[in-house]
Order: structure tokens, then sequence, then C-alpha cells
């Protein structure tokens, strides 16, 4: 998508955390990447993480 001048705020992957670039990214490597965010901010104690483990709304 990028190659043919996408804007950024279209991808469905934002500012990835560890590389920091947008992407698209497609069905099951979608998933994986929620889940993997998700775990990150409950190891880091994040307040929206914090919400996901006690599965309350986010």
């Amino acid at each position: 998508p990028r190659q043919f001048k996408i804007p950024d705020w279209f991808l469905n992957r934002k500012k990835d955390h560890k590389d920091g670039r947008y992407s698209q990214v497609v069905s099951n490597a979608l998933d994986m990447k929620l889940r993997d965010d998700l775990e990150r901010l409950k190891k880091i104690r994040n307040h929206r993480g914090l919400r996901h483990y006690w599965g309350l709304r986010v």
C-alpha cells in the first residue's frame, strides 16, 4: 500500500512500537499483532492492559 501512495492514516497498523513504521497487516498476522500488543500492555501494567486483564471495558 505504501508504494501506491496510500496515506498512513488509512493503514491498519499505526506506528509499530518495535520499529516505528506504518504497515498494512492481514488476517492472522493482525490477530497476532493485536495479541502481542495486549500482552505488552499487560506486562508494563498500563491502564488499558490492566482493564483487559481484569476483563473490564476498555
